[in-house]
This record gives C-alpha cells, sequence and structure tokens, in this order.
C-alpha cells in the first residue's frame, strides 16, 4: 500500500510560514513554494491539497480557492445560458472559445484600417487615382455629407458618415443590422420612391467594398454585407421632345445665350457628357483643336477627338459628327475657334440660366441620353451608338436607350434642326429611309 502523502508548514523570514510542496502534488506540476502570513492559514492549505489528494489523486487538478471560486462562477453562468438542447458547452470549451477570440482581437483591423487598405488595393489596381466625382461620393457616405455644394470640408454632418459610427470598431464586430440601420437612417429618406432607393444604392456603394475587401483579406467571419442588394431603381430613359430641341435652337441664336451655341449643339448632337465638354475638378475641357470639322486621311466624316484626358472611363474616343451639328459649329467664327470650347468656370453660371430657361434644370445628362435614344432610333446600330457615346456595357445601353419608343418621325426630325439660314443636310435625309 502506497504511503500516504504529508506536508509541513515552516516559518521563515518576517514571521511568514512556507509549505514545501513537492512536484507531483503540486497544481503546476513543478516544485510550489506558497507564502503565508500565518502558522494557521499554512496549515488550511496543507489540510486543502492533502484533502483533494486524497479523494481524487495525486494525478487530479488542484484549484486554489480563488481559483473554485472563479469556475462555480463560469458554471453558473454557463448554466444560466439556457443551452441544453442546443448545445452543451463544457467550461473548457468556452475557455478555448475565449482565448481564440482574443487572439483574433490582437490581429483584427478596425473598420477606418479596412478602409485605408481597401482604397490603397483598388487605386493600385486601377493603376490611377480615383476621380474627384468617385473621391466626394466615398467622404459624403463615409465621413458624412457637406450641407451645401461650397461648404468646406469641416462643416461636413460628420454624425451621419459611416466612420463616426464604426471608425474604431473591429471590422468583425460590425453586424448586418447595424449596415442596414444606418443605411436607412441617413439614406432611407426621401419624398421619392426612386431617389430613396438611388442614395440607398449610392452609401452602399462605397460600404460594401470595405467588407468584401476585408472578407478577402481574412479578416472576417463572416461578412455583414453580403446579403444586402442594391435596390431596384426606375430606369425609363427621359428624352426631351423635338419641340424642345427647337427652343432649345432659339434659345442658342438669342443674344443671351449665342456664346453657348457651340457647347450645347455639341451636347445636345454629339452626346458628350457635361464633363467631357465642360471638364471638371480632374478633367480639362475639350479644346477647338479637337473638334476636326474638315478632316484628312483615313477619317472622312467631321468628327471630335475625345481624349483619354476628358472622357469617363480610362480610353478615349472618336464621335463622328453629324451634317447638322457640323452646321452649328460653322457659325463659330474660325478666329474664335481657340481655347476650349466650353469652360465650366467661364460658362457654369450662363449655362445654369439656360437650363432653367429651358425647363431642364436638375437633368444633368437630359441631352445625352436624348442622343442615345435618337441615335439607335434613327441609324438602328447598337454597337454604332455605343462607341459613340463610350458605353461597354450593351445591358445597360439597351436598358436605358433601346427599349424607349421615341414620338412617330422625332428620330428623323432631330437631325433636321439647324441654325436659322442652313439648309437640311440631305445626307441625314437619306440616312432615316
Amino acid at each position: 500500500m502506497p504511503k500516504k502523502p504529508t506536508l509541513k508548514a515552516r516559518k521563515i523570514r518576517d514571521g511568514k510560514w512556507v509549505v514545501n510542496v513537492p512536484p507531483n502534488l503540486s497544481k503546476t506540476g513543478k516544485r510550489w513554494r506558497p507564502e503565508f502570513p500565518s502558522e494557521a492559514r499554512a496549515n488550511a492549505e496543507i489540510r486543502r491539497i492533502l484533502g483533494h489528494v486524497n479523494k481524487h489523486g495525486v494525478d487530479s487538478t488542484r484549484l486554489t480557492a480563488s481559483q473554485s471560486v472563479d469556475a462555480r462562477a463560469a458554471l453558473k453562468i454557463l448554466e444560466g445560458a439556457n443551452l441544453e438542447g442546443e448545445r452543451e458547452l463544457t467550461l473548457t470549451e468556452a475557455a478555448d472559445q475565449y482565448v481564440k477570440h482574443l487572439k483574433r482581437l490582437r490581429h483584427s483591423h478596425t473598420v477606418a484600417e479596412a478602409l485605408a487598405d481597401s482604397i490603397k488595393y483598388r487605386t493600385d489596381r486601377r493603376g490611377k487615382e480615383w476621380s474627384y466625382g468617385q473621391t466626394q461620393e466615398m467622404k459624403s457616405v463615409m465621413y458624412g455629407p457637406l450641407p451645401n455644394p461650397r461648404a468646406k470640408e469641416h462643416q461636413r454632418k460628420k454624425e451621419a458618415g459611416f466612420l463616426h459610427l464604426f471608425w474604431s470598431r473591429d471590422i468583425d464586430s460590425v453586424t448586418e443590422e447595424e449596415i442596414t440601420n444606418f443605411l436607412e437612417k441617413h439614406h432611407g429618406s426621401s419624398t421619392s420612391k426612386n431617389k430613396r432607393a438611388m442614395r440607398l444604392n449610392r452609401a452602399l456603394r462605397q460600404i460594401a467594398p470595405i467588407f468584401n475587401h476585408a472578407q478577402r483579406r481574412g479578416w472576417l467571419q463572416k461578412n455583414p454585407v453580403a446579403f444586402l442588394s442594391y435596390k431596384d431603381t426606375n430606369t425609363e430613359t427621359e428624352v426631351l421632345s423635338i419641340s424642345t430641341f427647337n427652343r432649345a435652337a432659339e434659345l442658342i441664336q438669342g443674344d443671351e445665350y449665342r456664346d453657348l451655341a457651340a457647347g450645347i449643339s455639341i451636347l445636345m448632337w454629339a452626346g458628350l457628357r457635361p464633363s467631357e465638354l465642360m471638364g471638371s475638378a480632374d478633367k480639362p475641357p475639350l479644346l477647338w483643336n479637337q473638334i476636326i470639322l474638315k478632316p484628312q486621311g483615313v477619317h472622312t466624316k467631321p468628327y471630335i477627338d475625345v481624349k483619354d484626358v476628358n472622357a469617363k472611363g480610362s480610353e478615349g474616343r472618336l464621335v463622328n459628327m453629324e451634317p447638322n451639328l457640323v452646321s452649328w459649329l460653322e457659325t463659330i467664327p474660325s478666329s474664335e475657334r481657340v481655347g476650349a470650347v466650353f469652360s465650366r468656370n467661364e460658362f457654369g453660371t450662363k449655362y445654369r440660366r439656360f437650363r432653367n430657361a429651358l425647363g431642364v434644370a436638375g437633368k444633368s445628362d437630359i441631352f445625352r441620353h436624348s442622343f442615345g435614344t435618337y441615335h439607335f432610333h434613327h441609324f438602328e446600330s447598337l454597337e454604332k451608338t455605343m462607341n459613340q457615346m463610350g458605353h461597354s456595357n450593351r445591358r445597360t445601353f439597351e436598358k436605358h436607350y433601346k427599349r424607349y419608343n421615341p414620338e412617330e418621325d422625332s428620330a428623323f426630325l432631330y437631325w433636321q434642326i439647324v441654325p436659322e439660314g442652313s439648309t437640311v443636310p440631305e445626307v441625314v435625309q437619306l440616312a432615316a429611309s
């Protein structure tokens, strides 16, 4: 029969008592020398250790009094979780999961860090900086919108910015419900259902890439935007009537808006985006030397050279001009065809007045949409119209332009609008037959 283990308390310096616990009785598996303020406390610990060994054997785990209290409290928490019937969670498994959680936190990334890394990755992949418009949209969603277009950065409504709520949060802790609540609160209010959908889509377009990027990096266990979808918007294209185009022609031949004639006619009959013509914060305006009225070589038809630096995407294009547009541009004296055709800085205010007078204020792409519709229905070539407009997505083009059914003869009459005193181009008449 094995000899029962024994322990003794020994008095040391300063009146303290020590118990020399050998490795086979120690809770750590190594020699242990706990100190106590009195002999009574030392003997109490000896009785606890020997009692535990006598009951459970020398290979069992021995807990101190404080450890026992912690263990009982932890077990009480697990019992109160009411996990029976779903999953039995042991104290060991709970401790293991919590340690893993702490290790994940050590290597976690905040929403702000994920945003910065996402922007850098997308910029490097594109090979160029974001456009002014893209940057402003990102800032509006992330840092809060500006109260008006002329407001300064410090005037942003920060409380409506995504980062105001989630800046320092671990990106893996943000839930789908929190993102949905943010979208509804700050981007879901509008009198128009279609505008509401557009606002929500605009915000989600900036938020989703952050979490998708974090998921690819392995920073997420569950992607909270995986089941958030973009809202359906009204895609019916609004097209100006021929009577409105005739009214526009009258306005640009009058004294007040005569100096806008070249730029307005290009918008109406070449389908350029306003930013491609007038420039923007990161794009120069179109120059007169890019308008080729008398081409040479293989290009036999007058065209506009929309260069890479002018175009919305990464590639420029050549836009062929129909005879009626050439007629409008030829009304400009050759001595005045220098520099920018239509600079936003020079004509921006007057252009807004023109749009108000025409009744198209707030419809920034109405001329381009009209061009795409009338061009396609007149020339009946989807590929030709897409090339003219710089479109690469056939499905998007068909959704906006192909389905529209213009008034009878309007797709023909659109190309017959010329300056007063000019003749209707015979080439265009033949093209419609």
